[in-house]
């Protein structure tokens, strides 16, 4: 079997693990734009589509002042 097909994708892995801790921190201009970087460098339309939809959550969460609620 090809390497190169079997070798995870390190850099939309790398901004994708990035993004995600931004959210959690709520950084969420931060995190949007990082999802927005993820969908750019994902392979696959499966990975380009979750990370564009992240981003689309990171806006409206932004736009709408919206934050995790913790215990």
């Amino acid at each position: 079997m090809n390497q190169r097909k079997t070798d995870r994708n390190q850099r939309y892995y790398a901004v994708a693990e990035a993004a995600a801790f931004a959210e959690r921190c709520e950084k969420f201009d931060q995190a949007g734009k990082l999802w927005l970087r993820a969908m750019k460098l994902a392979l696959r339309p499966m990975n380009a589509q979750w990370a564009e939809h992240r981003s689309q959550c990171c806006m409206s969460a932004l736009r709408n002042g919206w934050s995790y609620i913790r215990d």
